[in-house]
């Protein structure tokens, strides 16, 4: 049954209890009648004549309440004629039983009382006027009756004004009484649509909180949440599917180069290309960061999966365009498969995020397998290297080896790069890329960085009381440590205590630190150089620095980065790219260092394109510090010394400023 039938069968129910009550109600007055026979005031024949009568025209309303339309039953159809008869039926008796008028008065006045609250003001009116008139005659034809005690024609007009006036304001009574329940009906109208309103905006603002919950703001993507409901939905069904933990190469280094609107810019593009590649029935998720999570639905066959992970490499093969920047960004992926991986979700997906560090282990952008044995290895060994690394630093076997830095236009070694090297008790000499990795994630970077830097200082400082020609140490230095607040005090410190002039120390930077924060980096390299220590960017090119922050940077050197010199004999680009910056470089007043010189066809193509100095082992790999001094100029020495401390320094922007 809908609301409209409900309404209907409302308001013929509501009309025939109305119409029962005041049946109910004449019976009442018939009995209080019968009492007035009792006691001989009137004939029996008045009470019966008038429950006849008042029972019969309420049996013909209750019949009439059933059969009428549903839209008589809305208005004043049923009220007026209703009123109508019972003030005929009250008028009737007062002059059939004039000694009972009083009592069908205030009966009168009842059904006034009431009948007005369901009728028009017009038809109040109209009913009362005309009752007036009904009564007036009635009092002018019952003069002379006893209910009426003064028998003038004044004492008539004035009991038919108090009639009249009792009877108007009875029926005002009601028309108040209409108006309030019509109020109160508008009111509760109010309330039940603000209600509706209410609970519609709740539902809606609980949906859309639902979704916040389970999707990424950034990318619209679900996140890990979601995801791991669709995944435990995934191991309930039981049949076989994949994992894939995606984690972006490198992109830190977009993200503190090119700043955080263009790392978001560059997730929603992936986020996109991710999308575009996958099929209708598998889930793509953002778990947080570079990460994305893959859900593959319906694969067991290990090519299968292959050719579906091959599509996300192809895809992202493809270069991004950020703030007129051309990027190029790879994945690093690992996957797992149920059951054969792990039997629940929690696992599969610790699986796949092992084999996610085991591709970025093996070199990046590649996509691997979880192998229990392989990753086992892998994380075994990373525990292993963490405990023994903190014995290094505790016991020195922590050294420093040197490699040569050759002036070109000269061929003489001025400076040094220290490269660190670990002396393992079983396993013999470790390289940086074996474990620097690990010092970064557990903070022993930074006493191993400050060691480095006092080793330095300190090595420089020997060399220079044991007669060496001037001999400048360069020092590379981590993200972590640089951005340490006192890492100028403890380069400062470092200097002090070995009595070492400032200009043979040299700190290198990579193009990606120097951006994680490019005006905190300013104001540190300005303390540098005002130091008097001789400041180069590491690994230009790799990174995206703004030429705005390159020409604010006091700095004096800039390292062509590896990459670009390693084909520089057999790749045209290379050689574009390297002479683009040589000259950039030259522009800005910079010394260029190019390093991995592995061949004299590299040398020549730098001595060509204007290159300052370069390291590599096509003059020498690093040494230990007693072997460094074989690879100096024999002669030379004071000459080499006052211009070694001079020449690098005018190529400070710092250093210009002061009028150095």
């Amino acid at each position: 049954m809908d609301n409209a039938a409900r309404g209907i069968v409302g308001y013929r129910r509501y009309w025939q209890t109305v119409i029962a009550a005041i049946a109910l109600s004449c019976v009442l007055d018939s009995l209080l009648l019968a009492g007035f026979v009792i006691v001989g005031t009137i004939s029996i024949t008045v009470p019966i004549a008038y429950a006849a009568v008042s029972l019969s025209s309420c049996a013909s309303f209750y019949l009439y309440a059933g059969r009428v339309t549903p839209e008589r039953l809305r208005d004043s159809h049923l009220t007026l004629p209703m009123v109508i008869a019972s003030s005929a039926t009250e008028l009737l008796f007062m002059g059939l039983a004039p000694e009972t008028a009083f009592y069908f008065l205030m009966l009168l006045f009842v059904v006034f009382s009431f009948g007005s609250t369901s009728l028009s003001f017009r038809q109040s009116a109209l009913t009362w006027i005309t009752v007036s008139i009904a009564a007036a005659m009635l009092l002018y034809g019952s003069r002379r009756s006893s209910w009426i005690p003064q028998t003038s024609a004044a004492d008539h007009v004035l009991v038919w004004l108090c009639f009249v006036a009792t009877l108007g304001r009875c029926t005002l009574l009601g028309l108040f009484g209409q108006s309030l329940r019509m109020r109160l009906q508008e009111r509760r109208r109010e309330l039940s649509e603000s209600v509706e309103t209410r609970d519609k905006s709740l539902v809606l603002v609980n949906a859309e909180l639902r979704h916040q919950s389970i999707h990424d703001a950034l990318t619209g993507l679900p996140n890990r949440t979601l995801f791991t409901e669709r995944l435990t939905i995934a191991v309930h069904q039981g049949q076989p599917f994949a994992i894939g933990v995606l984690d972006l190469d490198r992109f830190k280094v977009i993200n503190d180069s090119l700043g955080h609107v263009a790392g978001d810019a560059l997730l929603k593009l992936v986020a996109q290309r991710l999308l575009s590649t996958t099929r209708a029935n598998d889930a793509v998720a953002r778990a947080g960061g570079d990460e994305f999570l893959l859900l593959l639905q319906d694969v067991s066959a290990r090519e299968d999966i292959e050719k579906l992970a091959t599509r996300w490499m192809d895809a992202f093969s493809e270069p991004y365009r950020i703030q007129g920047t051309e990027l190029h960004v790879s994945p690093s992926i690992g996957i797992a498969r149920f059951p054969v991986d792990a039997a629940d979700g929690q696992a599969l997906l610790a699986r796949a995020d092992e084999a996610m560090y085991h591709a970025k282990k093996s070199g990046r952008n590649m996509f691997r397998f979880f192998d229990e044995d392989v990753t086992t290895f892998f994380s075994r060994e990373r525990l292993v290297i963490e405990a023994d690394l903190r014995y290094a630093v505790a016991d020195s076997q922590l050294y420093l080896h040197y490699q040569p830095r050759v002036e070109i236009a000269t061929d003489e070694v001025r400076s040094v790069e220290a490269l660190l090297r670990w002396q393992h008790p079983t396993r013999g000499w470790v390289m940086p890329g074996e474990f620097i990795a690990v010092a970064e994630d557990t903070g022993l970077i930074l006493p191993i960085g400050d060691w480095v830097i006092r080793e330095a200082c300190r090595q420089a400082r020997l060399w220079q009381l044991q007669g060496l020609p001037f001999l400048r140490v360069a020092v590379n230095v981590s993200p972590t440590q640089f951005c340490q607040p006192n890492f100028v005090d403890g380069v400062r410190q470092a200097l002090a205590t070995n009595s070492l002039d400032a200009a043979y120390l040299e700190i290198e930077l990579t193009e990606a630190t120097l951006m994680t924060n490019a005006d905190e980096s300013v104001a540190m390299l300005e303390q540098l150089s005002r130091l008097g220590v001789v400041v180069a960017m590491d690994d230009f090119g790799t990174g995206y620095s703004s030429m705005s922050y390159l020409q604010r940077f006091p700095i004096d050197k800039l390292k062509i980065d590896i990459s670009f010199i390693r084909n520089l004999s057999s790749n045209r680009d290379d050689v574009s790219i390297v002479g683009a910056i040589i000259s950039l470089a030259h522009g800005l007043r910079l010394k260029v260092v190019a390093e991995g010189v592995e061949t004299a066809e590299q040398l020549a193509l730098l001595r060509g394109m204007g290159c300052d100095q370069y390291q590599g082992f096509f003059r020498s790999a690093a040494v230990a510090p007693a072997d460094v001094e074989s690879l100096l100029a024999p002669t030379g020495a004071q000459s080499m010394e006052r211009d070694g401390q001079r020449a690098e320094r005018t190529y400070s922007k710092l250093g210009r400023l002061h009028g150095r």
